[in-house]
């Protein structure tokens, strides 16, 4: 299991050619009891610095004009040093609006600046977390022989499959089979074990929007409930592998169901994606603060959706691995 002293000795690369935003940056990770922080202002030296360190995260500054390289640039090496890999890269720059082409690059999150840090730390902890888990997953694989992450299927082979009681509100949608992700982490999408979602959502069109997008998922089956209560309570009966969760809900709100999912032991551990109009950094970093394990805005941005899939699949299925084990 990751512990919290794993995550603070866990070494961290601050990529970044202002040294304002280096200091800054070192500062709020340091104060936070992060012990193996190190730096460069010069993007050149991130792939050979990686090659010799193996970081479990990197931060990650996009435009550097007195680099050779750029942030995307970066990027495109590191694979290239883990290729097909979980990429350990949190995007950070000043133009949101590169935040869906950083995500396809293979940047498993994105801060903007200037920097808030409440988010900052939830960030880098949810990702380090994820980082330690999959190099947990690699090792026990590589020591019993295996070549990919397996999850134990139900032994009931209609498990989250068909209709749910009336009274949970919720229903499976059945994913289109044939369908291919878009993402980096196509590995995932290509699964052929079943994945669960439960949606929790009482807008329709924002329902409807959400099923189309896990339509071109593969191996993941949506379960839908239309408020927090009865999202909690099908939660509790199917066990999903993530949960999208709406803020504002007609009963209790998106934080109030998040506080009963984490008080009971068999929905505890399950990624919750917060989803909500209200996403400013101060919203944001009072959802991460609160235990959700993303937060995204609406309108719902589909690339942005399947991207916090893939790293919220990703932990779930580690968690998965270690039960097992």
């Amino acid at each position: 299991m990751i512990s919290s002293s794993d995550i603070l000795n866990a070494k961290i690369l601050i990529v970044d050619d202002q040294f304002a935003n280096v200091v800054l940056l070192e500062r709020m990770l340091q104060g936070a009891g992060y012990a193996s922080v190190t730096s460069t202002m010069d993007a050149n030296e991130v792939n050979e610095l990686h090659a010799k360190n193996h970081y479990d995260l990197i931060l990650l500054d996009l435009e550097m004009p007195g680099a050779a390289f750029s942030g995307f640039q970066v990027m495109k090496h590191l694979k290239e040093i883990e290729p097909g890999d979980y990429l350990p890269v949190i995007v950070v720059t000043a133009h949101p609006d590169h935040k869906v082409h950083a995500l396809e690059a293979g940047a498993v999150d994105f801060i903007c600046k200037p920097f808030e840090l409440p988010e900052v730390l939830a960030r880098v902890h949810n990702m380090l977390e994820v980082r330690l888990l999959h190099n947990e997953m690699k090792s026990r694989m590589n020591a019993t022989g295996q070549c990919s992450p397996t999850v134990e299927p139900d032994s009931d082979p209609n498990h989250n499959q068909g209709n749910v009681d009336d009274d949970t509100a919720g229903k499976v949608v059945p994913v289109n089979a044939g369908a291919t992700g878009t993402s980096p982490q196509e590995r995932l999408r290509r699964s052929e074990q079943l994945r669960t979602l439960l949606y929790v959502e009482n807008n329709p069109a924002s329902m409807k929007l959400v099923e189309q997008i896990i339509a071109r998922y593969q191996g993941v089956s949506l379960l839908t409930a239309v408020n927090g209560k009865s999202g909690v309570k099908l939660a509790r009966s199917s066990l999903p592998d993530v949960i999208l969760m709406d803020i504002v809900l007609p009963d209790i709100n998106g934080f109030e169901a998040l506080k009963l999912l984490h008080a009971d032991s068999s929905t505890a551990h399950i990624p919750v994606i917060a989803i909500s109009v209200n996403a400013t950094p101060p919203d944001i970093a009072k959802g991460l603060k609160a235990g959700f394990f993303l937060y995204l805005s609406k309108p719902i941005n589909a690339a942005e959706l399947l991207d916090a899939l893939d790293v919220a699949l990703e932990f779930s299925g580690s968690n998965a691995v270690q039960i097992k084990h």
